[in-house]
C-alpha cells in the first residue's frame, strides 16, 4: 500500500507545504579568489595588509564568514583565516564589533 500525503485534499505540488521546484542552496557557488591553477601557483595570495579584503569576509559581528557563504575553497579559507588573525593581532581589524 502506498503512503498517503498529509494533505490529500489538494494534487497542486505547488501548494504551502513546500511542493515544487525547490532550489538546492540559496548561496551563489563562484569563488571569490580567481583561478590560478599553473605551475606557478602556490595558493591564494591574502596579506594581513589588505583590510579592506579582508572586511568583506567578515561579519557585521566581526566574526569570519563560512565558506559556503564566502564562496571559497578549503585552502583559501585557511588562508584567509591566517590573514585575519595576524590582523586582528596588529590591531588592522577588531576582534569584536563595538
Amino acid at each position: 500500500m502506498a503512503f498517503n500525503k498529509r494533505n490529500s485534499n489538494s494534487n497542486n505540488n505547488n501548494d504551502d507545504n513546500g511542493g515544487g521546484d525547490k532550489k538546492k542552496f540559496g548561496f551563489h557557488t563562484a569563488h571569490r579568489f580567481p583561478n590560478r591553477r599553473g605551475k606557478d601557483w602556490e595558493g591564494p595570495v591574502v596579506d594581513y595588509k589588505e583590510v579592506d579584503l579582508l572586511r568583506k569576509f567578515m561579519t557585521t559581528s566581526a566574526k569570519m564568514m563560512t565558506r559556503k557563504r564566502a564562496g571559497t575553497s578549503s585552502q583559501e579559507q585557511r588562508a584567509l583565516k591566517e590573514a585575519i588573525k595576524q590582523a586582528r593581532f596588529m590591531a588592522l581589524l577588531p576582534y569584536t564589533s563595538t
